[in-house]
């Protein structure tokens, strides 16, 4: 009996000084899942690429470029694997991400929808403070010659017109997309300034917002 008692004795002692530690699967991929929040360099260096300039992203599509995609709609809450591999996921998604933009859902990622997802990294954290910077450099260009935006227009420079309608107290989302909200709130804008109300920002609507920072 003694004999039996001594391995029993020896297993007890080494779970004793060796305690087991046990982490619940869930808990493991969890931490595993967590979103990263910010871009990551080799993929922020892409945007220094003019949004017209970026390659045409489809389903089948295999480059860096797509994890960028696929980097922005996760982030946008589009839960997306970022894989560099544009598959049937990532073709969804971007159908969805076009669809609440109000874009050709065609899953295609061509201009419009690069535009679109450059703003999501050039959004201001804060609408209500300090125009950044890359924003007022848009008006180093004369009023006269600025864009004109409509709704549907997806550039930079409705970030600009966005970021100064919030600034004048019409809340409207700085998304870089003329939308439906956009386009109320230009004609309110337009309204407000005496100007033609048509929702179409030419030049004396570029004047009148060049007008709101001088």
């Amino acid at each position: 009996m003694k004999k039996k008692c001594i391995p029993m004795l020896l297993v007890f002692g080494l779970l004793a000084a060796f305690p087991l530690s046990f982490q619940p699967a869930e808990a493991a991929s969890h931490s595993a899942a967590v979103k990263e929040d910010k871009l990551p360099a080799n993929l922020e260096k892409l945007m220094t690429v003019a949004p017209e300039h970026q390659y045409t992203l489809r389903k089948g599509s295999t480059r860096v470029e797509v994890k960028l995609l696929q980097w922005t709609l996760n982030q946008y809450g589009l839960k997306t694997a970022v894989d560099g591999v544009f598959g049937a996921a990532t073709d969804r998604n971007v159908r969805q991400y076009q669809k609440d933009k109000g874009l050709k859902a065609d899953g295609i990622v061509g201009i419009d929808t690069w535009v679109a997802i450059y703003a999501e990294h050039k959004k201001p954290t804060d609408p209500n403070g300090e125009l950044p910077t890359e924003l007022r450099n848009l008006m180093d260009i004369a009023p006269e010659h600025q864009f004109i935006l409509r709704e549907g227009s997806n550039r930079m420079e409705v970030l600009l017109l966005q970021w100064t309608l919030n600034q004048y107290g019409l809340k409207t989302a700085v998304d870089g997309v003329f939308g439906a909200e956009t386009n109320r709130n230009v004609r309110q804008y337009q309204a407000d300034k005496g100007l033609k109300v048509d929702g179409v920002v030419g030049v004396n609507t570029w004047v009148a917002i060049y007008g709101e920072y001088q």
